[in-house]
């Protein structure tokens, strides 16, 4: 009988405890407003951006080009250039792939980030989620609210942004040019990615120009460059 009693009392601590660190209930991580990590593929119903076997998602940096995205993602379709309010596009934490800092959006009351809301198969979720290095702790994910051009109706759609850990802590588009720190600073690659990319999504000509006028720091992945047809996207 005491054995009984001792095997209770540790359940019921054990219970106790997976509680009290956030352990998903229902497939969510309970505690986190922001971040749709999953924990299995019968919680993806709960998330606002699935529908049915597909679901949207907003991308502003590199995947607003569809050669980049259908690398690992090959069911992604284009639904059109989209608006993401107070939240501005920045750079930080340099990385291998592209050589330079990566994109990301930081909550910014009155800016915005043009990007291109694209559909895709459910079955792709964890290979952007990869892609995205979710799983690393480097991205996170979140659901946005995104309008098409031309549209007022929101539309809910999975992004990225960088953890709390690599986030920028100040403004980039509060400095000169000559003042952005070096482990801020793309790729002349990457940006010319992203300016493809969104001329290709059909974002307003303003958003081009304030991408070309970012501070890249010159160098070339030149893998990237050739493979995704980058060489003759102009930088000032």
């Amino acid at each position: 009988m005491n054995i009984e009693r001792h095997i209770n009392l540790v359940l019921c601590l054990l219970t106790a405890l997976r509680i009290s660190k956030g352990h998903n209930i229902g497939g969510i991580i309970s505690g986190s407003s922001s971040s749709n990590g999953l924990q299995g593929n019968d919680s993806l119903e709960t998330l606002p951006e699935v529908h049915g076997s597909k679901f949207f998602y907003f991308g502003f940096g590199s995947n607003m080009l569809a050669e980049r995205i259908h690398i690992q993602n090959p069911t992604a379709q284009r639904i059109g250039a989209a608006l993401l309010a107070d939240y501005r596009l920045d750079f930080a934490r340099e990385g291998p792939r592209w050589r330079g800092a990566v994109g990301t959006i930081v909550p910014t009351p009155g800016d915005h980030t043009w990007g291109a809301l694209w559909e895709i198969d459910v079955s792709n979720l964890d290979d952007i989620d990869n892609q995205e290095g979710v799983h690393l702790g480097i991205y996170e994910a979140l659901t946005v609210y995104v309008k098409l051009q031309n549209e007022e109706t929101a539309t809910a759609a999975r992004a990225y942004m960088l953890t709390k850990a690599h986030q920028p802590e100040s403004n980039l588009y509060h400095m000169n040019p000559d003042e952005v720190p070096q482990d801020r600073q793309p790729s002349k690659t990457y940006l010319q990615c992203l300016i493809k990319g969104a001329i290709e999504s059909s974002i307003p000509d303003e958003y081009v120009v304030r991408l070309r006028s970012i501070k890249h720091n010159g160098r070339v992945a030149s893998n990237l460059e050739e493979r995704l047809g980058l060489q003759d996207v102009f930088l000032p």
